[in-house]
């Protein structure tokens, strides 16, 4: 009997054992502070990246973490050699009303009738600054013969947030039937709280074309709606889905504030070609571009859904080779890390300009919203 006892006694000393050490295991083994610090420094090291399309990436992922203290390397972005890094810098001014830009949008308006889908981005940043001189020209932008400058006049017009571009919106819509337009039209109907809209995304959900998809499961994130909740969940559910939606649509629904208790991102950040291979079969043709973006759709999904050491599962990504990894993982890290954000000046500033002063560009940063004035196709 009392053997019994002592070997009853050992067996509860190894549990206890066990499990303490599982708990020692859980604990995160990075330095948050220095972390945070890395993934700023790895963002502003990418807006300069060689690759233009990193370099656009960055753009959105600084307008989205640093906000206006990253103003002076959008304004630099403004002169990048490649257009689509323009179009992002001019989007990432207006997002964060970067008043210091605005002489250089100003210069830039005038010379852009070449460049009309720059000129959208243009006009947004300057819109959002409190100058509406060109605002009305999106009326007619919506209608040029070129569906690419009519579907980014529309995101733009859904960006502003105004009301009043709900009627050209609508229109364009009963006329205009072309897939990339339409997408880009629900997309700003839904942002301008317009609910049918969401039953339009869910359309858009089930289209053969990925990107398409993903666009649409994100707009529904963007929706605080009983409806794009379901529609998510179910989307997350859904074991015949790509993995790449059924990631997407999981971070879109814990962005809604939703529960959601999911092991799939995690996974697909830390091993995405075999989530694709366990869904598509071991003979299955897999392309890296695939492997890439379900990486980073993990990535950013998991700066939503709970993880306990997401943190610590990212921030080797830092160090990654491809560009689109690293601005995911500093983006994801800034965004889970915030509590141990510093309070120093930005990292990056322009030599030569002067440090802001606080009072002056106070209404430059936070302008008096105006309206959108566009009623239609008008010059």
């Amino acid at each position: 009997m009392t053997k019994g006892f002592v070997y009853r006694g050992v067996v509860s000393c190894v549990l206890v054992s066990v499990v303490a050490i599982g708990c020692r295991k859980q604990e995160s083994q990075i330095d948050p502070v220095r972390t945070y610090g890395d993934a700023r420094v790895t963002l502003y090291q990418a807006a300069e990246d060689p690759d233009p399309r990193v370099r656009s990436k960055a753009l959105e992922a600084l307008a989205d973490t640093e906000g206006p203290a990253a103003g002076a390397i959008m304004l630099q972005s403004l002169q990048d050699d490649y257009e689509p890094v323009r179009f992002n810098a001019a989007i990432a001014v207006g997002d964060v009303r970067y008043g210091p830009a605005k002489p250089e949008l100003l210069k830039m308006i005038k010379d852009s009738d070449d460049h009309l889908k720059l000129k959208c981005a243009l006009i947004y940043a300057l819109h959002r600054l409190g100058d509406e001189s060109y605002t009305g020209q999106l009326g007619s932008m919506i209608q040029h013969k070129d569906k690419f400058v009519r579907a980014t006049a529309a995101m733009v017009m859904g960006k502003m947030g105004e009301p009043s571009a709900k009627k050209p919106l609508k229109n364009l819509q009963s006329t205009d039937y072309d897939p990339v337009v339409q997408l880009q039209v629900v997309e700003a109907l839904a942002r301008l709280g317009e609910e049918r809209s969401i039953a339009l995304l869910e359309a858009f959900t089930k289209s053969q074309y990925m990107e398409d998809r993903i666009i649409a499961v994100q707009s529904l994130g963007r929706l605080a709606n009983a409806r794009s909740a379901f529609i998510l969940r179910e989307l997350m559910k859904d074991k015949k889905q790509e993995p790449t939606v059924r990631v997407a649509a999981a971070g879109s629904l814990a962005r809604l504030g939703e529960q959601v208790k999911s092991s799939l991102p995690l996974k697909a950040a830390t091993d995405p070609e075999g989530v694709i291979r366990k869904f598509r079969g071991k003979g299955a043709r897999i392309l890296s571009k695939e492997i890439a973006d379900l990486r980073v759709i993990a990535i950013l999904s998991l700066g939503y859904v709970p993880e306990p050491l997401a943190a610590d599962t990212l921030a080797p990504f830092l160090r990654s080779s491809q560009g689109s990894v690293r601005v995911a993982a500093g983006k994801t890290l800034l965004h889970l890390l915030q509590a141990y954000k510093p309070s120093a000046d930005p990292l990056y500033r322009l030599e030569k300009t002067p440090k802001p002063d606080k009072d002056k560009d106070k209404d430059d940063n936070r302008p008096v919203k105006p309206k959108l004035h566009t009623s239609g196709g008008r010059d």
